[in-house]
């Protein structure tokens, strides 16, 4: 039995639980293969996955995708979907050729019991076995050519005859049909597979890949939606839905959001307490929408009527939505980049930051606003750039959302703005914007140019400058933020960041895979650029461009502002705010527990060790603190605050 999976490292977590279910339900089988498609899975990740497979008997066989943008000679736009997931269809040429049979399984499945039924399953001469999906929106169907009543089926779990799949030349079946329809479809390799492969798909039973949202359908409701799904028939649907093989966790309500009610979940939850993500926290923030979201289950079950126009005006919107997106990226035949910026009682500098934006070199950047509560007519010259720059100048303000509420003390407010922002950000690039500065016209084409020579294998990265310090009237203080403030751009070491700094948060640029790393909300951080940059360190690449790009503006209101260190001013400074020094070893300390709870498990073994050293230095005398600095190299940027800290940090 040969087993497919296709992920990244944000979905190994879930990989995991799907693989670690099959060993248990497949123990009687005696050969089970797998194989991943990789694109970018951490070696800790990977090195976990083999051993916990090593435990069942079972290995891994590891298939770098690397860039797979560059297996397509067309642009490709996934409308929001994470590009691993067309991995799939280049399945012919990846796995040795020996294999000529295999079962697609997406990272988000549990398998509960035996797939012997499945492997032996005849596919009637067609080239590959899926089960059908009735309630997939129609015009995403009419976008591939197929009428109300043709199947359409869901691509999470596919039966694969890999021997007609090569002979009959699929793969260029596939391409050609997504060429076609210019690299961009709703729902991109299943829009493809279903289109492509019209009547050579063989439907199984739903029991094979149980969607846990039907749970809540009739199969009258079912056969509404789609008259093909009459020929499963009402008892086989019954079956599945009591004795399930497959549980696909496909609608909103995951079993890894915190406040979901899936009836399935403690399938997930149990398999997962036998991964290497054991324990892990569910994630928060959508407590509420999951709330919404069960009710409307039941809705299903009292009123499938009501259900039916809730689906159909939000899932309008949704394909709306990524069809916009795809039309935005024809147009500009560029990434898609977007700038976060965060505001508060900024109205004396904004109008400055939006224009220098807008003017940037690299067009139609988008700009995705969320003001904290202003008060003094800041929220009115956002409104009114909104009203001027129509799909460039977006207001989201987390405030009116009602999410991601303070945690002052573990996170301070402008960095919870910012969180709020990266998690509605969808953009290929990001960076960050404070309301204060100016920033150079071609920051974001430089900053680009150097992120483009420094990605690979789908890996976070981030790229950083320098910045010129000015007053709040953008006179000169000087022409490098970094002498400035004695900072050494290239002290980027795990051990290096987690005593000090050097990213400046309005002065980065972050690739997609990086955005999705660092939005998680961890349990406290110093500040959400400081946070960033330890994601960047320990799973990707971080470059500094020393020129600087921006005018960083000093004035009463900064957040934190540039001080200029080493100088006897600062050291008088420093000895009376010895309250707020304590402070910031407090929440230094408390981010590196944070990151640790985060990410320990994932973390290369000399990296953990650093950090459990660093973890560990409030409890040693000074003596040990010293030892343990030169040990690890927990190296301020210069010796006397390096030295400092074995006499200043709090026990």
């Amino acid at each position: 039995m040969n087993i497919v999976y296709a992920s990244n490292e944000n979905y190994a977590r879930h990989m995991a639980v799907s693989m670690v279910s099959l060993f248990i339900s497949n123990k009687k089988v005696l050969e089970l293969q797998i194989y991943v498609f990789s694109m970018g899975i951490a070696r800790e990740s990977k090195k976990g996955l083999d051993e916990m497979a090593a435990r069942y008997g079972r290995t891994i066989r590891w298939v770098e995708l690397g860039d797979i943008r560059k297996r397509f000679d067309f642009d490709v736009d996934t409308r929001g979907f994470d590009i691993s997931a067309m991995g799939r269809l280049f399945v012919g040429r990846l796995l040795p050729e020996n294999v000529q049979r295999v079962l697609y399984l997406d990272c988000d499945t549990v398998i509960v019991r035996s797939l012997e039924s499945l492997w032996n399953r005849e596919l009637e001469g067609k080239i590959l076995g899926a089960v059908m999906e009735p309630t997939i929106y129609e015009p995403v169907k009419q976008e591939i050519g197929f009428g109300r009543e043709d199947a359409y089926v869901n691509s999470g779990v596919l039966l694969i005859d890999l021997k007609q799949w090569r002979d009959t030349g699929t793969e260029e079946k596939l391409l050609d049909f997504y060429r076609q329809r210019g690299g961009s479809l709703f729902a991109c390799d299943q829009d493809t597979i279903n289109g492509a492969l019209k009547g050579q798909i063989c439907f199984l039973s739903p029991r094979y890949n149980f969607f846990t949202n039907y749970r809540y359908f009739s199969y009258k409701e079912l056969v509404r939606y789609s008259r093909a799904y009459r020929d499963v028939g009402k008892k086989e649907f019954l079956e599945a839905r009591q004795r399930p093989v497959i549980i696909h966790y496909a609608g909103d309500e995951r079993p890894w959001i915190a406040g979901n009610r899936n009836h399935y979940r403690r399938a997930y939850e149990m398999a997962l307490a036998m991964t290497p993500w054991a324990g892990t926290k569910k994630e928060k923030g959508r407590e509420l929408y999951m709330l919404a979201y069960h009710l409307m289950n039941y809705v299903t079950v009292v009123c499938p009527f009501i259900r039916r126009i809730i689906s159909r005006s939000f899932g309008m919107k949704a394909v709306e939505a990524r069809g916009s997106r795809r039309e935005d990226k024809i147009c500009k035949k560029e990434e898609r980049i977007q700038v976060l910026l965060a505001s508060f009682q900024g109205a004396s500098y904004i109008r400055e930051q939006l224009d220098s934006i807008l003017g940037q070199t690299v067009p139609d950047i988008q700009i995705l606003v969320s003001d904290d509560g202003s008060t003094d007519g800041t929220r009115e010259i956002l409104k009114r750039y909104e009203e001027q720059y129509p799909g460039r100048v977006v207001c989201q303000h987390r405030t009116e959302a009602g999410a991601y509420g303070n945690r002052e003390g573990r996170i301070p407010a402008p960095a919870m703005n910012f969180f709020w922002l990266m998690s509605q950000a969808d953009g290929d690039y990001v960076l960050l914007s404070d309301q204060d500065d100016v920033w150079d016209l071609k920051k974001v084409e430089k900053l680009l140019e150097k992120m483009r020579e420094i990605e690979k294998d789908g890996l976070p990265a981030l790229v950083f400058s320098d910045m010129e310090v000015t007053d709040s009237r953008l006179e000169k203080i000087s022409s490098s933020f970094f002498t400035y403030s004695r900072c050494k751009p290239r002290r980027l070491s795990l051990a290096e960041l987690l005593v000090e700094n050097p990213v400046t948060g309005g002065a980065l640029m972050m690739n997609r895979p990086l955005v999705e790393l660092a939005s998680r909300i961890p349990q406290a951080c110093f500040m959400h650029d400081w946070w960033i940059a330890l994601c960047a360190s320990c799973f990707g690449r971080i470059v500094c461009v020393p020129e600087p790009l921006s005018r960083y503006r000093q004035h009463g209101g900064n957040s934190l502002g540039a001080r200029k260190a080493g100088s006897l001013k600062d050291l008088r400074e420093r000895q009376s705010r010895k309250m707020q020094v304590e402070d910031n070893y407090h929440r230094i300390f408390w981010q590196a527990q944070a990151f640790w709870k985060m990410f320990g498990k994932k973390l290369q073994p000399r990296e953990r060790k650093i950090l459990k050293a660093f973890l560990a230095l409030p409890g040693r005398t000074p003596a040990g603190r010293f030892l343990g600095i030169l040990k690890y190299g927990f190296y301020k940027s210069s010796w006397f605050y390096t030295l400092a800290q074995c006499f200043t940090m709090p026990r």
